[in-house]
């Protein structure tokens, strides 16, 4: 994915939105998703601003305005991935990773479900 800048909250809430519903969202559908109210021409006016930052596309089908999105979650999901990290942590996981344990973030279970991550990517490198 080429490097697309970093959405506001509020536009990331759409873009959610919009992933979770797939090709073809509607406003109305996108609406009903979001867990704070919008008026239509607030929703309108981000999406249109997403339109323009290459997030979405969209297409009138009849008298209903479809929206598709043009990057994928899990594209802007290591996108952001790698910009926290180099930008909080210097680029270290082990930084990232001990903060989130430090502060309470990750608990027992969860540290031996990341070993367990690690050591099956391990593997698969090797084979």
């Amino acid at each position: 994915m080429k490097e697309k800048q970093r959405l506001p909250e509020s536009e990331l809430d759409l873009m959610l939105a919009v992933w979770g519903l797939g090709e073809g969202a509607t406003a109305p559908a996108i609406l009903e998703r979001l867990e704070r109210p919008l008026t239509a021409s607030a929703l309108h006016s981000y999406l249109k601003r997403l339109e323009e930052k290459g997030f979405l596309r969209c297409e009138k089908v009849g008298k209903v305005n479809r929206y598709t999105p043009l990057v994928s979650r899990a594209a802007y999901e290591r996108q952001e991935s790698r910009s926290i990290l180099g930008k909080l942590y210097q680029g270290s996981l082990k930084r990232f990773a001990a903060s989130l344990y430090d502060g309470g973030g990750l608990d027992r279970n969860e540290v031996a479900e990341l070993r367990a991550y690690l050591e099956e990517l391990e593997r698969k490198e090797g084979e």
